[in-house]
């Protein structure tokens, strides 16, 4: 993913509202300084054929990696018992199956897309449309032909990285904190209806995907994405 994995960071000058997300996000791809970044990723980006832009809005209210603890317990049959000498857990492997795009062969990735496994209910519907979890499940799919590591570790890792990189948070207690931030998925259209941006996949696997992180009090905005449509060097 490394080749194709970006985040850019903007100002903007005016206020934000929630339910103008839309011409938000149609005038930030449309900006001539938002423009002239993203080609230097994908040459092929033009701001003044963007139609539209499609925006969906993902729940983000998770403050703590603790989150992901349930996945270290190895009761749950996500990770082997013990750690190694760098104090890593060993995911648990299983018969390869494939899904929607995806070979699944370890039981991380079972507990992430295979809806009909056991540890698929290890996490409500509710908590696997947090944005935290979405990272993880893209962190988990990779680029197109992506080698599985062995251990959970790094795909926590870098979950924790980039979610914390993306968010601002609050404080709304003496011992309490909320995320800040707003976080939308968005896909841009031309004039034609096609997507532009991200890159479109024939496959089923969402290997492209980009994000909005919206932060309406320093009138700031991330853009996080992985354009890659289907080249094999993701």
């Amino acid at each position: 993913m490394k080749k194709c994995l970006h985040v850019d960071y903007y100002a903007f000058n005016q206020e934000f509202t929630e339910d103008d997300i839309e011409q938000f996000a149609l005038d930030l791809f449309r900006d001539c300084n938002v423009v002239t970044t993203l080609q230097t990723h994908f040459d092929e980006f033009k701001g003044n054929n963007v139609n539209r832009v499609q925006t969906e809005t993902i729940p983000c209210s998770v403050t703590s990696m603790m989150f992901f603890d349930r996945l270290l317990d190895p009761k749950n049959n996500i990770v082997c018992s013990g750690t190694d000498n760098d104090g890593n857990h060993r995911i648990r492997q299983c018969m390869e199956v494939f899904k929607n795009g995806i070979y699944i062969s370890n039981k991380l990735k079972m507990m992430s897309f295979e809806d009909e496994s056991s540890e698929y209910l290890l996490y409500s519907e509710d908590e696997r449309a947090e944005f935290i979890f979405r990272l993880l499940q893209h962190f988990l799919i990779g680029g197109r032909w992506c080698q599985d590591d062995e251990i959970i570790e790094p795909y926590l890792t870098a979950t924790k990285h980039v979610y914390k990189d993306l968010l601002n948070v609050e404080k709304v207690t003496d011992f309490g904190i909320r995320v800040s931030s707003k976080i939308y998925k968005v896909v841009a259209f031309n004039s034609n209806n096609k997507i532009s941006f991200p890159k479109e996949s024939i496959n089923s696997a969402p290997y492209s995907f980009a994000y909005l992180s919206v932060n309406p009090k320093t009138r700031t905005v991330a853009l996080f994405f992985h354009n890659v449509g289907d080249k094999i060097y993701t």
